[in-house]
């Protein structure tokens, strides 16, 4: 298949620059539609068109533990509630990648500790405030 994104090279970054090691995640953009259906359109449901509320960011992920100072300290804000800039970048081959940025907050942390195996963490990040979509332009 042409085109397509590879997970592999995306890029999470904290204010304080990329955070390195291995991970899988999911990115959610949350938004709520507005109704704002009325007698005058019968039984049927009307959306405000362009518009959501209660708009965030979700990005949840397992990150095998390192030594990276980055790693470690969205881990450890998870157990503080200190909120940070992240940024999660798809580079592509495009003119433009697409990213999202935005204030978040680790939340959730859970450690897998496996006899014999990795040790990971799994976590989510949840923001506050302005997110800034970059999209993707080829």
């Amino acid at each position: 298949m042409a085109g397509e994104f590879n997970g592999t090279n995306a890029v999470v970054e904290n204010g304080t620059g990329e955070i390195v090691g291995q991970m899988e995640a999911t990115l959610t953009y949350n938004g709520t539609p507005i109704d704002i259906s009325n007698k005058s359109n019968g039984d049927f449901v009307t959306l405000l068109d362009g518009e959501l509320a209660g708009k965030q960011l979700q990005w949840a992920g397992t990150i095998v533990w390192n030594t990276d100072l980055q790693a470690q300290k969205v881990l450890n804000d998870a157990i503080t509630g200190t909120m940070d800039t992240y940024t999660l970048t798809y580079p592509s081959a495009g003119a433009t990648d697409e990213s999202f940025t935005a204030l978040m907050m680790p939340n959730g942390r859970a450690d897998t500790l496996p006899h014999g195996d990795k040790v990971s963490s799994s976590i989510t990040l949840l923001s506050s405030g302005v997110i800034t979509h970059v999209p993707y332009v080829a």
